[in-house]
């Protein structure tokens, strides 16, 4: 009986482990998001705490919206379309 016990106890124990291992946080998102469209990020892991835009890398504008903890980049086309570029934690 008491093998059992341990037996469920041991299984109980890895399904939470794996389920805990398995969370993404949300630095660890937004890098797997470079090349993906802003508001796929914004769907996974929430709307920025602030955000500012300016233009320096070419005819669209560039973006940099702030996170708890890391600030990711983006760059709108002409035509709209806004996309991850780059995502950096902050130090």
């Amino acid at each position: 009986m008491k093998k059992l016990i341990l037996i469920v106890l041991a299984a109980a124990l890895t399904l939470m482990l794996c389920a805990c291992g398995a969370k993404k946080d949300a630095l660890t998102t937004a890098q797997e998001m470079i090349g993906e469209d802003i508001s796929s990020l914004t769907a996974a892991i929430g709307e920025p705490d602030d955000s500012s835009s300016s233009s320096c890398l070419g005819p669209g504008e560039d973006g940099e919206l702030y996170y708890d903890g890391f600030t990711v980049y983006t760059y709108r086309d002409p035509d709209g379309t806004e996309n991850v570029y780059d995502v950096m934690p902050q130090q």
